[in-house]
C-alpha cells in the first residue's frame, strides 16, 4: 500500500538531525577512518615520518610540507608521537574533506542531501584506502589533497576567485595535484557567449579574457608555493618527480602492469567505484560539472608517467573529481523534482 504523500519523508520534509549530534556523528567517523588508516597502512622507509617531520625526506615527499608544518610543534616542542600527531591531522582532514565535498553539492542538491552525500563519500574511501593492496602506505598528505580538490571546487563554483588562489597556494603546499583546480576552473565557467549561465553556477559572468587572467592567477598560486618549497629545500635528496622504477621508465612499468586484464578490473575499486555510477547517470548530471570526470581521465593518464598505478591511494583527487558529478546525478535520478535549496 502506497503511503500517504503528507506523511511520506523526503530531504525536505523528514524529521532532522540535532545539530550537535550531526557534529559528534561526523567526529567519531573522521577519528574511526583516521585510527584505520593508521592501524592498516605503514610508513614509507624511504620517507619516514620523523624525516618528513624535520624536512629532510627525499624528494618528492619532502616537498609536501603543508601537513609537516602543521605539525612541527606538536611534535618538536610538546613531543608528541609522530604516529599522534599525523592521526590528529588525518581526523580534521577528513571532517574538512567530508564538509568540502558537501560544499561543493549544495549549489546543485537541497542542502540535506549535500551534507549525506558528503559523508557518504567518507564511506567509500575505505575501499581503496584501507584494503591490503600492494602499497598499503600512509601519507599525511593524501586526504588534505582530496579535502583541497573539494574545497576549490565549492570555491570556484560561487566565483570566490580570491578564496580560491589561496587556497591553491595552500594545497601547493600540501602536493602537486593542486595544479587541478586552474584547470577545473577552465572546465567549469568556459562556455561560448551564446550558452546561458547555468542556474547552479555563480550568477557572475566573466568574458574568456577574464576567465584566463583568473586562472593564471590560480596557475600563479600553484607556481608559486611549488617555487618557494623546491628553492628552500633544494638539498633534500631526490628528484621532485620519479619518471623511473629502478631503470625502468615508469610508464613503461605501469603499462606491464596493465597487461593482466584483471588489473584493469582494479581500477575501478581504486576509484571507489564511482566510475560505475557515471555509466548509469551520466544523463542527469550538470553538464559543465560532468567536465570534471575529463580532468579525472587526464589526471589519471599523467598518473601513469610519475605514479605507480597499483598504489590506489594516488587515486583520491580523480575520486572527487568524479563523485562530484556522479553525486549530482544520483541525487537528481532518485528525486528528479527536488530542488537546491
Amino acid at each position: 500500500m502506497r503511503p500517504d504523500a503528507e506523511h511520506a519523508l523526503s530531504p525536505q520534509t523528514g524529521p532532522g538531525v540535532p545539530r550537535g549530534r550531526a557534529w559528534l556523528a561526523l567526529l567519531l567517523l573522521a577519528l574511526g577512518y583516521a585510527a584505520l588508516r593508521l592501524a592498516m597502512n605503514r610508513e614509507f622507509e624511504g620517507a619516514p615520518w620523523d624525516q618528513l617531520l624535520d624536512f629532510s625526506a627525499a624528494k618528492p615527499f619532502g616537498l609536501r610540507v603543508l601537513v609537516p608544518l602543521l605539525a612541527w610543534p606538536l611534535h618538536t616542542l610538546l613531543r608528541l608521537p609522530a604516529s599522534w600527531v599525523f592521526g590528529l591531522f588525518e581526523t580534521l582532514a577528513t571532517v574538512g574533506l567530508a564538509l568540502a565535498v558537501g560544499a561543493a553539492l549544495r549549489p546543485f542538491v537541497p542542502g540535506r542531501w549535500a551534507s549525506g552525500l558528503g559523508v557518504l563519500f567518507i564511506l567509500l574511501l575505505p575501499i581503496p584506502f584501507l584494503l591490503q593492496h600492494r602499497w598499503p602506505i600512509f601519507y599525511p598528505y593524501d586526504t588534505p589533497a582530496m579535502a583541497f580538490t573539494a574545497g576549490g571546487v565549492a570555491l570556484l563554483l560561487r566565483g570566490r576567485w580570491r578564496a580560491a588562489a589561496l587556497l591553491c597556494f595552500f594545497a601547493a603546499l600540501n602536493r602537486e595535484s593542486a595544479a587541478l583546480l586552474p584547470v577545473a576552473a577552465l572546465a567549469l565557467h568556459w562556455r561560448r557567449s551564446s550558452e546561458p549561465v547555468p542556474q547552479d553556477i555563480s550568477s557572475s559572468t566573466l568574458s574568456i579574457r577574464q576567465l584566463l587572467a583568473r586562472t593564471l592567477g590560480l596557475a600563479a598560486a600553484v607556481a608559486l608555493a611549488r617555487l618557494a618549497v623546491a628553492i628552500l629545500l633544494k638539498d633534500n635528496p631526490g628528484a621532485p618527480l620519479q619518471w623511473f622504477v629502478d631503470t625502468t621508465p615508469r610508464l613503461l612499468a605501469n603499462l606491464a602492469w596493465l597487461e593482466s586484464p584483471a588489473h584493469w578490473l582494479l581500477i575501478p575499486a581504486y576509484l571507489g567505484f564511482i566510475p560505475l555510477a557515471w555509466l548509469l547517470v551520466t544523463a542527469a548530471m550538470p553538464p559543465h560539472l560532468r567536465r570534471l570526470g575529463g580532468i579525472a581521465l587526464a589526471y589519471l593518464g599523467a598518473l601513469m608517467w610519475v605514479a605507480n598505478i597499483d598504489e590506489p591511494r594516488v587515486y583520491g583527487e580523480a575520486m572527487v573529481l568524479l563523485y562530484l558529478p556522479a553525486a549530482v546525478g544520483l541525487q537528481r535520478w532518485l528525486q528528479p523534482t527536488a530542488a537546491a535549496v
